[in-house]
């Protein structure tokens, strides 16, 4: 009988001790299983906040830089027009004539077509309160700029801007073209291509020549890229060129309208101007000397 206790005793220290071993299996396994999901929900709430963060940092980014180029397009603009006026007034420099213009840059949208199936005709949305002050906004025209080249002009009708783009039959601004500056005006299109007419006949123009914005028109400012010389002609005594545009309109986006206004004081104004500062006593012996001359 006591060998039975014994025994019995035996067994029931080895049940518990095997039982104690299988509980450690058993509680390591759903431990690992707990820190699987633990890792995978920490995980998987970090990468949903990285990309949330990454997203928000991208737009943030975006509206940054997309800020960045409208400035750059701007400022590139202005200096554009800030080196025009230095060489003018460097090149008036002892003639006496002044020549300048003041310049504001605004941007728009392009926010449809004003015609169905005509892709040269466009309405412009923009701030019409920012413009120039003064004179009637129906006499002005305006230059449309596209990734800084020329796009077209605008007109303002009806309370609402409209603008005519490269090629079409109410586009015209003045050009120079090529490194001789041969002048012409735009003067709507010839087989897809801009056409630019009245340009001197002796002066040499070739293929694949360079055309900007001449600014002399009081629409556009100077050295505004518009395209490249394809095709040169004779025309009853001057000479046209078609010329392949850089600007096109593939889709409706924003563009920056040039408005100009142009005071001038032109040389006999400004001779003048000089007479009116030169002391009365050398006018009396100015006047001596022309009887003295008279009267011998």
């Amino acid at each position: 009988m006591r060998y039975k206790f014994l025994i019995f005793g035996i067994i029931f220290f080895i049940c518990i001790f095997v039982l104690m071993e299988v509980d450690k299996s058993i509680q390591a396994k759903i431990l690992s299983v707990s820190d699987y999901v633990k890792v995978f929900f920490l995980d998987s709430k970090e990468d949903i906040a990285n990309t949330y963060n990454k997203h928000i940092d991208q737009v943030a980014r975006i509206e940054s830089l997309s800020a960045k180029v409208q400035d750059y397009d701007r400022l590139k603009l202005e200096i554009q027009a800030l080196r025009d006026d230095r060489d003018k007034l460097h090149n008036l420099i002892g003639i006496g004539g002044i020549t300048y213009a003041t310049s504001e840059i605004h941007p728009a949208r392009i926010i449809s077509f004003a015609t169905l199936g005509q892709r040269d005709r466009v309405w412009l949305n923009t701030d019409l309160s920012r413009y120039r002050q003064g004179g009637n906004l129906e006499d002005r025209i305006f230059g449309i700029v596209k990734d800084n080249v020329a796009l077209g002009v605008a007109v303002y009708q009806n309370g609402r801007i409209e603008g005519f783009l490269n090629g079409n039959e109410n586009c015209h601004y003045d050009v120079y073209i090529g490194e001789n500056k041969a002048m012409g005006i735009v003067s709507g299109s010839r087989n897809g291509k801009i056409l630019v007419d009245y340009i001197s006949d002796w002066i040499e123009i070739h293929k694949g020549d360079k055309v900007f914005t001449s600014g002399l028109d009081g629409i556009f400012l100077e050295n505004i890229p518009v395209g490249i010389v394809e095709d040169v002609r004779e025309n009853y005594g001057y000479l046209s060129v078609d010329v392949k545009p850089y600007a096109s309109v593939r889709e409706l986006s924003y563009v920056w309208i040039i408005d100009r206004e142009i005071p001038q004081l032109g040389i006999q104004d400004a001779q003048n101007e000089m007479l009116k500062e030169v002391p009365e006593n050398e006018n009396v012996e100015e006047s001596a000397q022309v009887s003295d001359n008279e009267q011998s």
